[in-house]
């Protein structure tokens, strides 16, 4: 970083004061102190006008342990470079004015939330809000800020709005009725003219995005409503030619990986392009003849111009579409819906769903300010600007602005009348920089581009602050206009000037605004990887032995970690499986992955969603803002495959695997107990859920659920793990299994029969084990996982129902023409097994060993013997 490098260091040595900031050159972050305990994750951090500090509160100081740990709440003096413990009054005898209360305090703190999460707990006759502990989640989000006038700090975590005096030190639950949405994820920021809290961004699907207020006044939260009526109108439609769009790719997608019904084989898509082609056209003169006023005229001008770009893409690659669809096609065709989506953002009233972007207030123009923000598969670069006089939203579109990122910096800088930016993350490594934004002339400048260092295979900077892309940068600023931001263990200080920047920052990145960078987990990736040769497939299927799995050869597996702990749904229509799932340790990401067993390689749909949080027991949101699923704890058996919706359904969200994406509207009529108590089948006449909540069907035609009636003895709970649904199509029944006991459900009936089976030591703890198929031709119930034989080696199982009798079937595993002997089963928790009726083949994904086979059962071909 030049000279200013050198002056750092000296002045990290010298242990200067506050005052020596002055001598270091402006727009140069600092090191103010460095120490070895007190990092946090995500908590509040403000600037205090009333006691001229820095507060910080709460955030994840450790997720359990006996740790060192600082108080709930500290002030940071910039003038001593001194952490303060801010303990409330008649609790601070005895205990150290900074840094580690003691261990005493460490061991009770760790086991806070222990037994479910509790956000309080009391310091003497004071409520204190936790900082971390086993199992209790204490990140802020940026949800929170400071109210200058009266020193106090507006809180909202676990749907409670919180209040913290600066001066007292002192908690107070509000005990206000919480958000309907948004509970997450947003930020907050104070309002002076109308005395009220504004609260931007959060968590949830399209339908759930929202800009709430919270009167201080009257302790209430409320959702706002932007958009003129006639702007609005254009808002949905741009969403449904948004999702025409997506229809297009999906198609486009499905063709080249194989993966269509008949009827779907037969779409004219270079007319499909077309028509789009002729709706963005019409929609285009309704923007022109629509009487908008004010910045929705803007906003209008911004979105025609897309839709025109729009129509000319679509004119240029509507000829390629009448051939064979390749890769490339494919690329123009997604490129085509990133410009409907960004015409969707452009008529869009208020923001679109963001996490994880502050907002700060200019007092000089009584305006609140909004940048980017992490779109969970993507990171965004649109300005907002918040009116508080009018309480309207205005996006902006300057001629620059900063590249897409979450998780920055956004401040008022008071001598200079404009607001600063600071760091943040993006979708591929961002390097550090400072901005400064100008809301009067709607001028984004940078000031301070910190270049990425990879020394040592990292990929960031020791000379600033870094984050990654879990978590978010924080920071406040003083009346001196000197931007603090705690980094770790470490506080790093600028003296932001936006009338002199740094020479570094002519190398700062910028973006065209509104643009998007990506999740790097990228559909491109699969799709190049894939060779398609429908004749090449066709001749491996049909040359399959029979009574032997055979391993596929395929390029690439499904993108995210082997052990998912789920099943994977097999598409009937399409020939495809459908596997999706993570969570827990393991995947988080919310991508759908089809192998077509038409075309023999593995694709996905979209740029998955990140959920942006380290996930254990359960997902902080079900939805992403782009309606898609979050994946929960685990998938386990909570999905299938509806072959009379023809989509993939996972509770009440369905999944259309044309499209390749899930449709924002669910489906009403279903209770559960969420996935480790649920599971779900495919039948003939719809998907069934069973839970104890209740026993559904799903109707197609009014796209709902139904309970179905249950006559005779009850299965009771479902487990996750070992339990048994299994549709009988012979018989037009359900097999639901435990350890114990069969229960057969007859479809026409709604009657229930309990079967007492003997079952066999060999096959241990479950009865059909979770992961089974029945073969209607063979009438038999073929389990997924492998058992010890009398002779030590392993060996599948069968169980036949007219018999009641489990069977030893002899099959042999292939794989590149080798044969593959398992010394333990390979197949577990995360591997599904399917049949194929019109192919009939059995379809097993061996995801922990990142292998599909394939089998064609013959039972009279088969050796079977007894399992005694």
């Amino acid at each position: 970083m030049k000279t200013s490098g050198i002056l750092l260091l000296l002045i990290i040595s010298a242990s200067a004061s506050a005052a020596d900031l002055d001598d270091v050159p402006p727009n140069t972050w600092v090191k103010v102190l460095e120490a070895e305990t007190g990092g946090r994750e995500q908590p509040i951090f403000v600037y205090a006008e009333k006691i001229k500090r820095f507060v910080m509160a709460t955030g994840m100081q450790a997720y359990g342990g006996n740790v060192p740990r600082h108080y709930d709440t500290e002030e940071f003096d910039l003038a001593n470079r001194k952490w303060i413990n801010a303990y409330p009054p008649g609790v601070a005898e005895g205990r150290p004015g900074s840094g580690p209360v003691g261990e005493e305090y460490s061991r009770e703190r760790a086991k806070q939330g222990y037994n479910g999460p509790v956000l309080f707990y009391t310091d003497g006759d004071h409520l204190r809000v936790g900082a971390g502990g086993q199992w209790l989640k204490t990140k802020t989000y940026g949800e929170y800020c400071c109210v200058p006038d009266s020193g106090k700090v507006f809180a909202y975590m676990w749907d409670k709005t919180l209040c913290y005096d600066v001066v007292a030190r002192t908690w107070k639950d509000l005990e206000a009725h919480p958000r309907a949405k948004c509970r997450i994820w947003g930020s907050m920021c104070y309002d002076p003219v109308n005395r009220e809290v504004l609260h931007a961004g959060g968590d949830g699907g399209s339908a759930d995005v929202g800009t709430w207020v919270y009167s201080i006044e009257n302790n209430e939260w409320r959702k706002l409503d932007f958009g003129s009526e006639r702007f609005n109108q254009l808002f949905v439609r741009a969403r449904q030619l948004r999702w025409q769009a997506k229809d297009l790719l999906g198609r486009c997608s499905s063709r080249h990986a194989v993966a269509e019904t008949g009827e779907e084989a037969q779409v004219d898509l270079a007319a499909a392009a077309e028509e789009l082609a002729r709706a963005a056209e019409e929609m285009a003169a309704e923007i022109r003849a629509a009487k908008l006023r004010g910045s929705e005229t803007i906003a209008a001008k911004v979105a025609s111009e897309r839709l025109e770009q729009a129509v000319a893409s679509l004119r240029a690659v509507a000829p390629t579409l009448t051939e064979e669809i390749t890769p490339a096609e494919i690329a123009s065709a997604r490129t085509i819906r990133v410009i409907f989506e960004r015409v969707a953002d452009a008529l869009s009233p208020e923001p679109p769903g963001r996490a994880r972007s502050q907002i700060a207030y200019d007092p000089t123009n009584k305006k609140v300010v909004l940048f980017g923000g992490d779109g969970l598969d993507r990171v965004l670069s649109d300005t907002w600007i918040y009116d508080c006089q009018t309480r309207t939203w205005e996006q902006r579109f300057p001629e620059k602005c900063p590249a897409p990122r979450g998780g920055h910096i956004l401040a008022w800088l008071p001598r200079t009348g404009k607001i600063v930016l600071a760091g943040g993350y993006s979708r591929v490594p961002l390097a550090q920089e400072i901005w400064s934004y100008d809301a009067t002339t709607n001028q984004w400048k940078p000031l301070l581009h910190v270049p990425l260092k990879a020394a040592r295979g990292e990929s960031f900077s020791r000379d600033c602050p870094r984050v990654t892309a879990r978590e978010t940068q924080f920071g406040a600023v003083n009346e001196n206009n000197v931007l603090v931001c705690p980094n770790g263990t470490t506080v790093w200080a600028c003296r932001v000037d936006p009338s002199r920047p740094d020479p570094s920052a002519a190398l700062a990145k910028t973006a065209e605004p509104g643009s998007y960078v990506f999740n790097r987990i990228d559909p491109a990736t699969w799709e190049n990887e894939a060779k398609p040769d429908p004749k090449k497939a066709e001749e491996f299927l049909e040359s399959l032995p029979i009574n032997q799995w055979t391993a596929f050869d395929f390029p690439k597996y499904a993108p995210g970690t082997r052990n998912r702990w789920g099943t994977t749904a097999y598409d009937t229509d399409r020939h495809q499986l459908l596997f999706w799932g993570g969570g827990h340790a393991t995947s988080h990401e919310n991508d759908v992955a089809h192998f077509s067993v038409l075309g023999g390689f593995w694709t996905i749909g979209y740029h998955p969603d990140d959920p942006i949080e380290k996930v254990y027991a359960s997902q902080p949101t079900p939805l992403s803002f782009n309606d898609r699923v979050h994946v929960p704890i685990h998938a386990y058996k909570a999905y299938c495959y509806d072959p009379t919706l023809k989509c993939m359904l996972y509770f009440d969200r369905a999944y259309n695997p044309l499209v390749r994406e899930w449709e924002p509207t669910p489906l009403p009529g279903l209770a559960h107990r969420g996935p480790m108590y649920s599971h779900m089948e495919a039948t003939l006449q719809g998907a069934v859920f069973y839970s104890e909540k209740g026993f559904f069907r799903l109707d197609a035609r009014a796209r709902k659920w139904r309970q179905l009636p249950w006559s005779g003895p009850k299965f009771g709970r479902i487990w996750c793990d070992g339990h048994c649904l299994c549709y009988d199509s012979q018989r037009d029944c359900l097999w639901l299994a435990n350890d114990t006991f069969i229960i057969r459900y007859d479809m026409k009936t709604g009657q229930a029969t309990r079967l007492d089976i003997q079952k066999p030591p060999a096959i241990g703890k479950w009865i059909l084990w979770s992961e089974q198929v029945h073969l209607p031709d063979a009438d038999l119930i073929l389990l997924m996982r492998l058992f010890p034989k009398p002779d030590g080696t392993l060996g599948n199982v069968a169980w036949d129902p007219a018999e009641g009798k489990f069977y030893w079937v002899d099959l042999e595993y292939v794989a590149g023409d080798e044969p593959v002997e398992f010394e333990e089963s390979p197949f577990s928790w995360s591997d599904a097994i399917r049949y194929d009726p019109k192919l009939k083949l059995v379809l097993l994904n061996n995801s922990s060993a990142r292998r599909v086979w394939a089998m064609r059962f013959d039972r009279k071909a088969a050796k079977m013997t007894d399992v005694k």
